[in-house]
């Protein structure tokens, strides 16, 4: 037969629930604790209570904090203004380069021809996103490769 125990002692809630010999032993453990830090003695609103560092002898009781620091979120690493492969395909879109159509390998070869190399997938990626924008334009070739061209100027 499994025993239950909820004690609600203003919302601070603790359920146990087991066989009678394991729930007794742990209510006679749990309750001086309780008493201890003043668990239910204050009004639901107030500002909670410490956490009760004794709960070593609790089963599954929550690991205690180890001291570290929070670990820092990593910042995305952005290349500066006009240095990414987009704004580097911008470039090329300003001086013309986009009046005939082109693939994707002639936009690689039109960027080395800069002095800036990016390989096929990274430009790939950048004309997705860069179409979807509506920054560019593009056109499936009877190859059903891809090719880009701005004629809206």
């Amino acid at each position: 037969m499994t025993n239950r125990v909820h004690i609600d002692a203003p919302a601070g809630v603790v359920e146990i629930e087991g066989e009678k010999d394991f729930v007794e032993g742990l209510l006679a453990k749990l309750f001086p604790l309780l008493e201890e830090a003043g668990f239910g003695s204050r009004p639901p609103n107030s500002t909670p209570a410490p956490a009760v560092e004794e709960a070593s002898d609790v089963e599954d009781a929550v690991p205690e904090q180890t001291g570290k620091p929070k670990a820092k979120k990593r910042s995305v690493n952005k290349p500066p203004k006009g240095h990414s492969c987009a704004d580097r395909i911008i470039s090329l879109k300003t001086e013309g380069f986009f009046k005939e159509h082109r693939s994707g390998s002639e936009i690689v070869e039109g960027l080395k021809g800069k002095g800036w190399t990016h390989a096929g997938n990274q430009v790939g990626a950048a004309l997705t996103q860069m179409f979807a924008r509506g920054d560019i334009q593009r056109t499936k070739e009877g190859n059903g490769s891809w090719k880009y061209f701005w004629d809206r100027d």
